[in-house]
């Protein structure tokens, strides 16, 4: 029982002993930290002043950026796959022209396809000033609405010449309707066995009008939004407010993290070679 009271007694006094010695080591480190802190502070200076060298070398990038959406006639699929537009558009005005190659702003920088947005493309283009960037933005879409115009025209123009295929033939047969009653009236006081035939060949012109009044309605959806519509953005081609890069906060705050990290690093730096010439000296009296 003894041995047990003199072990549990020896953990104490090694735990006193121990966190002793590293209170006074953290001590030691804000020692040293508050006597070398102009190592920090000069650190600190000179990391802000190359920050704030950068920022004022360094020329301002503007960003930007619209959304449009690709056009379709009566719901038979896009004009253009967005896949397929992202690429051709990138290849045309994009940063990489070749391998090697790069293309001096204003260019493209993406063309993604955003989640929600079916047949969507999201266009973002970089450039030195905020008219160059707002101007390759509407070059950029007035080629695909030149593209998909031709697309749309055609597309619209053989739906619309079956409408109006439909509106002849309902005619037609309105009259050949109209025809038909004057002749089974005619035909009723003389031959009501004619007349009979006549009134059967009515009853089908009459369903085939029906037929054609139940299609044309569809035709006509199919002409209207959303299955029908030419490529359209959606939204304004604005002028970018602010640069896109160099982002001045992040830059500052990445200035101060660096400065005081380097500084407390150099403290600490500082301080080895400071006791590393002072041990010699206090060494040479014993010799």
């Amino acid at each position: 029982m003894t041995f047990y009271w003199l072990n549990v007694r020896m953990h104490r006094d090694q735990s006193a002993v121990l966190y002793s010695e590293n209170e006074l080591n953290l001590v030691d480190l804000w020692d040293v930290l508050v006597r070398r802190r102009i190592w920090i502070v000069a650190t600190l200076v000179v990391c802000i002043a190359g920050a704030i060298a950068y920022l004022l070398l360094k020329p301002p990038v503007y960003e930007a950026r619209v959304k449009l959406r690709i056009g379709q006639v009566a719901g038979a699929g896009f004009f253009e796959p967005p896949e397929v537009l992202s690429s051709r558009l990138l290849a045309m005005y994009g940063e990489d022209v070749a391998d090697g190659v790069r293309r001096q702003r204003p260019f493209l920088k993406q063309a993604a396809i955003p989640k929600g947005v079916p047949g969507g493309v999201e266009l973002v283009v970089v450039a030195d000033r905020p008219a160059d960037a707002t101007a390759l933005l509407g070059r950029i879409f007035e080629e695909i609405q030149k593209t998909h115009q031709e697309t749309f025209r055609e597309n619209w123009r053989v739906l619309n010449e079956r409408i109006q295929h439909l509106d002849a033939q309902r005619m037609a047969l309105q009259l050949q309707f109209s025809d038909a009653s004057d002749l089974i009236d005619r035909l009723k006081p003389r031959d009501p066995v004619q007349a009979s035939l006549m009134m059967l060949e009515r009853g089908r012109i009459s369903a085939s009008i029906a037929g054609l009044d139940a299609e044309r309605p569809s035709l006509v959806q199919k002409l209207t939004p959303p299955q029908t519509q030419s490529t359209e953005l959606l939204g304004e081609i604005a002028a970018p407010q602010k640069p896109a890069a160099p982002k001045r906060g992040l830059v500052l705050a990445l200035a101060v993290i660096l400065g005081v990290v380097g500084g407390v690093l150099l403290s600490f730096v500082v301080e080895f070679f400071a006791k590393a010439r002072e041990r010699p000296r206090r060494a040479s009296p014993h010799e």
